[in-house]
């Protein structure tokens, strides 16, 4: 009997429930940018199973399908955040809120994307800006741990965690404190010259050859990026900064290396497309540093990169106040668009080649068959801060965008006002 009732409230909760949502979303009448082709007019996005199916301009729409008329709107893919520390931090005066710095030097085994609270009122704010992924990064200390590049929507930090680990961080010392930096640096390296024994003892203990080493989640964690397969990520301020770090990693003998830096970067921009290696441009909006540089000092950088052949990604500073205004991204490329980079250039900037960098290339940044469906419909060019996004789909499911506190905030006092005029 009580099997019976079980099936009969199932049969009965499943009736209410009404008919499944259709597997396949059609997005329709649109203007397409895939960012890796040409813009499609009136084009036909087909979404199944979290991906994208289809793209093109006369595509035949299955009879299951839910069509989404989208005409007079512009369809991109969500701009990827290259640097941040999002859902790591809410509220910067609030010290039980924050948690982007590790205490410690050494924090090679420390994984960013753990501490991230999925239920942050500021990645909402972020979406409803189109920025639909971000590549998180630990702070604190001179080996920081690995990142991850997570979507910006989830019940948990393992539905959101998209690639892990993405990068193992260093923040090079910059020289300034005299001693303490030289100690700083000598510390690094003894750490490394530690976990490349370590991981030779490892390897002769597994053949036999002698008996395993004492654990050590510190050096252990650091034979990823010693073999190669996840790339360090420097950090470092300043052309005498960048450069010394650039010949640190060289005799180091690094398979894989990514500099995050700011605009002074430019200076080293022929040197980096030499050695192949990728730059992550911390911010559009500063001030020059020396008296003798134009005002547009930071604007212009993105673009002598460019014309010097590096690949690289415009974020923002990545800590503090700009986690809060991760969502101005696009507004960074926009800038530097508007001081001579091409525009097309500035769009791949904050979707494609982010992603390119950091190895997720396969999955986001641009509309194609087989990448992941996340994306936004937009009333023209996301780069201009005119421009209103209007409808917002991650991983193939529409987001809600009146969970951004911004939104319900002026609709709030929108309502408020008009009561007042009437």
């Amino acid at each position: 009997m009580i099997t019976e009732a079980r099936s009969l409230l199932i049969l009965f909760a499943l009736l209410l429930a009404g008919p499944a949502p259709a597997d396949i979303t059609a997005l329709v009448g649109a203007t397409v940018h895939p960012v890796s082709a040409e813009a499609i007019e009136n084009g036909v996005v087909l979404i199944e199973d979290e991906r994208i199916q289809a793209v093109g301009a006369d595509l035949p729409i299955p009879d299951d399908a839910e069509v989404i008329d989208l005409a007079g709107l512009h369809l991109y893919p969500g701009f990827v955040h290259p640097a941040t520390q999002l859902g790591l931090t809410e509220i910067s005066s609030v010290p039980g809120s924050v948690d982007t710095d590790e205490m410690g030097s050494i924090n090679a085994a420390l994984r960013a994307e753990v501490s991230v609270n999925h239920d942050s009122a500021l990645l909402p704010v972020a979406v409803a800006g189109g920025v639909l992924n971000a590549h998180i990064m630990p702070g604190g200390g001179l080996i920081r741990g690995t990142s991850a590049m997570l979507r910006l929507d989830g019940w948990s930090w393992e539905e959101m965690v998209l690639q892990t680990p993405t990068a193992m961080h260093l923040a090079f010392p910059s020289g300034a404190a005299g001693d303490e930096d030289n100690e700083d640096l000598a510390l690094i390296d003894e750490t490394l010259e530690k976990a490349r024994h370590w991981h030779a003892a490892e390897a002769a203990a597994a053949r036999g050859e002698a008996p395993r080493p004492a654990r050590n989640d510190q050096l252990e964690a650091l034979g990823p990026l010693l073999a190669g397969e996840v790339p360090l990520m420097i950090h470092a301020n300043g052309i005498a900064v960048i450069e010394t770090a650039l010949d640190w990693a060289e005799a180091q003998q690094f398979k894989r290396v990514i500099l995050s830096a700011n605009a002074d970067v430019q200076y080293a921009a022929e040197r980096l497309a030499a050695d192949g290696i990728p730059v992550i441009l911390r911010g559009v909006y500063n001030m020059p540093v020396r008296r003798w540089e134009a005002y547009d000092m930071a604007y212009v950088a993105a673009d002598r990169l460019h014309q010097a052949g590096v690949l690289f990604a415009i974020g923002d500073s990545g800590g503090g106040m700009d986690v809060a205004n991760a969502r101005n991204l696009p507004f960074h490329a926009g800038s530097a668009a508007a001081h001579g980079l091409p525009k097309d250039a500035a769009l791949k900037s904050v979707t494609l080649w982010p992603a390119e960098i950091l190895g997720a290339g396969d999955q986001i940044g641009s509309i194609e068959p087989g990448k992941q469906a996340s994306l936004f419909a937009a009333t023209g060019d996301p780069l201009e801060p005119m421009t209103k996004i209007r409808r917002v789909w991650i991983d193939g499911a529409e987001y809600d965008l009146m969970r951004d506190r911004h939104r319900r905030l002026y609709q709030r006092y929108r309502q408020h006002q008009q009561a007042e005029a009437r």
